[in-house]
């Protein structure tokens, strides 16, 4: 088979295309044909050596994907050879064109559910599920979206869309809040030329909104923080500007507000059934209104390099996909 390898942490420039023998399933393991392969901003993280996950050098990158059962492990009875699956291996690996994952960390990809949304689904949906399910999202409430172009951003419009909230974009460009308006956002503001907080009190009379989700960090994170109404709910997913916040415990204390780590990849190692139960609730809302896929570019084997250069010029709209065939 063909696959990415990283033999030294750093630059993307490092990743190159390796022929390797065919993976053969271990105990508790399935072995995948993948079918398609979400890019992430953990897996440029984990390139550059910043991700909590550190397999140990050579490794084949690659976080999410839609795949082809092609042979399973000893204690494996709950997959067969051609059942239809996506996943999220912690160690990556899915770069490729074969992937070996833990049994525990597939789930079976729906009919209705199309190669290229089957290969986002469980990292963006499910963390857009996890998220807006952690911060008890009602119908009526309004929340408001940082980086609301990108993967999990789209998912999380979707998502609330659906949930019958009023959803205000943020995004750094006019591209990305395009892309959210077109996943059915309400109102859209571009944080790179606009002042954040006073178009948020002029969206919201005043008001403030009832739950952020950030997924930038920095100044972001700062500015949406004091956009929250009374009571709001503040999750964090990640830090795509780089800048970790600090968080103002006082001011959390005059407005009686909340801030929740949204770790889905956590859940993923330590509770499978739980993440099985998020990705059921998406794909019920999938399976009456159909997600549309947003995809921010297809990249051969070859071209991952710069896929995850783009990640890290934050140029990209949607969710960029590696197709190895």
């Amino acid at each position: 088979m063909r696959a990415t390898v990283l033999r030294a942490l750093g630059s993307p420039e490092n990743i190159a295309v390796e022929e390797r023998p065919g993976l053969i399933p271990q105990p508790g393991e399935v072995v995948a044909q993948v079918l398609a392969a979400g890019v992430n901003y953990a897996d440029l993280l984990m390139v550059m050596g910043r991700y909590q996950v550190k397999p140990p050098l050579p490794f084949v990158p690659g976080l999410e994907f839609c795949g082809i059962v092609t042979g399973v492990g000893a204690g494996v009875d709950r997959w067969r050879p051609g059942d239809r699956i996506m996943g999220a291996p912690l160690a990556g690996g899915c770069f490729a064109e074969q992937v070996a994952v833990p049994a525990q960390q597939i789930f079976r990809a729906p009919e209705n559910l199309p190669d290229e949304l089957g290969a986002q689904f469980v990292v963006a949906y499910g963390t857009a599920a996890f998220a807006l399910k952690r911060a008890q999202l009602h119908a009526g409430e309004t929340v408001l979206v940082g980086g609301a172009g990108g993967g999990v951003g789209v998912a999380v419009v979707d998502i609330a869309a659906r949930l019958g909230a009023r959803v205000i974009a943020a995004a750094s460009s006019a591209e990305k809040l395009r892309v959210a308006q077109a996943h059915g956002a309400h109102h859209a503001v571009n944080y790179r030329t606009d002042a954040l907080r006073p178009a948020i009190e002029s969206l919201t009379g005043g008001g403030g909104v009832n739950v952020v989700l950030d997924t930038v960090g920095g100044r972001f994170f700062d500015d949406s923080l004091r956009c929250l109404a009374r009571g709001g709910r503040m999750l964090v997913v990640g830090f795509a500007s780089g800048i970790l916040p600090r968080v103002p415990a006082e001011y959390l204390l005059l407005k009686n507000l909340s801030v929740l780590g949204i770790g889905f990849g956590g859940v993923l190692a330590a509770d499978p059934a739980a993440v099985q139960a998020t990705l059921d609730e998406a794909l019920a809302l999938h399976a009456a209104r159909p997600f549309t896929p947003e995809i921010g570019g297809r990249f051969t084997l070859e071209e991952v390099p710069k896929a995850l250069q783009r990640l890290a010029d934050r140029e990209v709209a949607g969710k960029q996909l590696v197709l190895p065939r």
